[in-house]
């Protein structure tokens, strides 16, 4: 009696949504470990969690207690499992695994959930064609579910930490099993690797899925029956998905013992700057320091214009569901809530800054001296924000109200067209870039919704409005089947006779009467690049062409002949059906910056298109609904320096291709950034502020 009394009691202290309805299978649980409950916080050595975190489990490879083998780095890029094709990446995609995690949470299909409104997720996995309707789990749930079935599938470390309060320690929880600092089991939690079996390094696909029958029969509550297995619960679920049924059984019981009050607690998930907002991170309401409260992973997040956001959801809940899809525009509302680290206290008499609450990424785990840490990553540090600072985490509310602002169509398609010229403008100068390449085709595809939408436009009509005969030459290819996507080091005087040569083919097909494709610039099948070698000697131009070179390591040196990819070939095929395509623009010089106010030297086309030379200091003004952009050619360090009463400016850097860097947004009379390569940066009003300001590069 008095056992079931305490497990009640712990039960309503427990990191879920809410306070679970039953606890026959926490029970389950506690007759299998000897430890009868949810664990609580823990408490850094030093009374508080930095971004090097603490000194976790000593845990020897292969022990008893291993439930995968941590072979892999959530840094590595270039190591043969790195390089290796995944469920959303491609090969040699250079991509570190964190970057991938991201990629793989922001690829899930959407789909109609299966009870109540809504829509749901539909997960992929690397095991062929196999791929599930999303579990039925509580809010946390699901996020440590994400995360811990990456790490698994791709023998990444992984665990987060507790306070068991039956045992007075801190219990760890990852690939190494249920263990305390000393890498001991903790009371009769299974020894994973001498219980269960790993089927990973014998299935094939093709061959039968193998099974458990004891794991099939686990649940996690009465309420976590999955609709696309017939009403079975979380076991079977977990059955279906792993084949290391080690895993199975891990996440079970990590389901159990781990919730929304462990990721709130800075030994797990840090906080970040709203901008660096990613999927894979998740959103937390907490409205006391311990007990319940409610997480919303992030799914996917668009930025359809510079500086702002559209960022999509889905939470489970208690009683459990199938996670739910909150588009933006509903999601918004969670992101400016005082539960999520805003300004206020908490009815306990705690400020809601101080309760884990907000925007929060995963702590990557590391080995450093024969001990297991959670650090925040090298890659991290410029969006990570230290738990002691709570008036930092108490305007995130604020600042999301501003770049979660609503974006109208047309400013999305004044975007995506940015985009698409600034591709053009890369593959001015590297004609061979394929990233360039797939990069607009990405903002085409963007296009392309966006004006059926608004305007009711087919394909081949967007394409005779915005489509330049270059698109159609430097057709996008697939990288793992093209070897020009390896060579980095083309130039824009090729560019220039490879576009002569298109043209000269145009004009002869309409001398003849004809609509011709032009021909895509790539290596051909007998003949490589020849074609284009011999016309830049036609037009006495031969020490202009450069031959094919590998410039990087390249597996598909030797394919015979350039793939194509599908949306490459879908716009070859549209070109006579939309029309003779608008005239490849000749590039123009760099304008000199004006003298004097920014205001009039930027007009009207505050873009990043439009960007300023920085080439010195100079002053400038931030006026109504006004931002400027430069650009460093040399790099550099760029400050402005403003006076922060009248106005809070604020600085946004850009690399040359348009991805964000890094921002500068304090609290004092001064922003600054630095890079080490040519960039571009806005300077901005914080939520609409104005003033003057100097700016200078060193």
């Amino acid at each position: 009696m008095r056992r079931t009394y305490i497990l009640r009691l712990l039960l309503t202290l427990s990191a879920g949504c809410a306070a679970p309805g039953g606890s026959s299978y926490v029970e389950e649980a506690y007759e299998e470990t000897g430890v009868p409950g949810p664990t609580e916080a823990t408490v850094s050595e030093d009374g508080k969690f930095d971004a090097d975190g603490d000194p976790g489990p000593r845990v020897a490879d292969g022990a008893a207690t291993e439930v995968w083998a941590a072979r892999n780095a959530w840094t590595d890029t270039t190591t043969t499992a790195a390089r290796a094709a995944g469920v959303a990446w491609s090969a040699d995609s250079g991509l570190t695994w964190e970057q991938k995690f991201d990629r793989w949470v922001a690829s899930f299909e959407r789909i109609p959930r299966a009870t109540g409104y809504g829509e749901t997720f539909r997960i992929t996995t690397p095991f062929g064609d196999r791929s599930f309707d999303a579990p039925t789990l509580e809010c946390a749930e699901v996020a440590l579910f994400l995360r811990a079935t990456f790490a698994s599938w791709y023998e990444l470390p992984f665990f987060v930490q507790g306070w068991d309060a039956h045992t007075r320690q801190t219990m760890f929880a990852g690939h190494f099993g249920f263990v305390n600092k000393d890498g001991a089991v903790i009371a009769r939690f299974p020894s994973f690797r001498t219980a269960y079996r790993d089927h990973t390094s014998t299935w094939r696909p093709g061959q039968a899925w193998p099974s458990d029958a004891r794991l099939r029969g686990f649940r996690l509550g009465d309420d976590d029956a999955v609709p696309s297995l017939g009403g079975l619960g979380a076991g079977a679920y977990f059955d279906e998905l792993y084949l290391n049924k080690r895993v199975g059984y891990f996440v079970r019981l990590l389901l159990l013992y781990f919730g929304s009050t462990n990721l709130a607690d800075e030994a797990n998930m840090f906080h970040i700057v709203p901008a660096a907002t990613q999927p894979g991170d998740s959103l937390l309401e907490r409205w006391q320091r311990r007990g319940i409260g409610h997480v919303m992973p992030v799914m996917q997040v668009d930025e359809p214009v510079p500086g702002r956001l559209q960022v999509a959801l889905a939470s489970g809940s208690m009683p459990r569901r199938q996670p739910l899809w909150e588009e933006p525009a509903r999601a918004r509302s969670s992101f400016t809530l005082a539960y999520t680290g805003g300004e206020g206290m908490a009815s306990d008499g705690s400020a809601y800054a101080e309760l884990g609450g907000g925007i929060r990424r995963w702590r990557t785990a590391v080995r450093v001296s024969g001990r297991w840490r959670n650090v925040v990553s090298e890659a991290d540090l410029d969006h990570y924000i230290d738990p002691g600072d709570t008036a930092r985490i108490a305007r995130r509310p604020d600042e999301f109200r501003s770049i979660l602002a609503d974006v109208t169509p047309e400013q999305q398609i004044a975007v995506a067209l940015e985009q698409i010229e600034g591709a053009r403008a890369h593959l001015r100068n590297y004609p061979a870039s394929c990233a360039a390449r797939t990069r607009r085709e990405d903002a085409f595809d963007r296009l392309y919704a966006l004006t059926s939408e608004l305007r009711g436009w087919s394909r081949a009509r967007t394409d005779a409005e915005h489509r330049t005969l270059e698109d159609y030459v430097l057709a996008e290819l697939t990288y793992e089947e093209a070897r020009t996507c390896c060579w980095n080091r083309s130039t824009d005087a090729m560019h220039a006779i490879i576009l002569d040569f298109a043209e000269q083919e145009q004009t002869d097909a309409t001398a003849a009467g004809m609509c011709v494709t032009p021909t895509v610039f790539r290596s051909e099948s007998g003949t490589g690049y020849q074609r284009w070698a011999n016309h830049a000697a036609n037009l006495g131009r031969a020490s202009d062409w450069r031959g094919w070179s590998e410039d990087e390591s390249c597996p598909q040196r030797d394919v015979a002949e350039d793939a194509i990819a599908t949306r490459g070939t879908t716009a070859s095929a549209s070109f006579c059906e939309a029309g003779t395509p608008a005239p490849t623009p000749t590039p123009t010089p760099t304008p000199t910056p004006e003298p004097g106010d920014a205001c009039d030297a930027f007009g009207q086309d505050d873009a990043r298109t439009s960007a300023l030379r920085l080439e010195g200091a100079r002053n400038a003004e931030i006026c109504g609904g006004d931002e400027d952009w430069y650009f460093a050619p040399e790099g550099g360090e760029v400050t402005i320096r403003f006076s922060h009463a009248t106005g809070d400016l604020d600085l946004e850097a850009f690399d040359v291709e348009g991805r964000r860097l890094g921002t500068s947004n304090g609290t004092s009379d001064e922003e600054t950034y630095g890079h080490d390569a040519p960039f571009y940066v806005r300077v901005f009003g914080y939520s609409g502020a104005t003033g003057t300001y100097a700016i200078d590069v060193n």
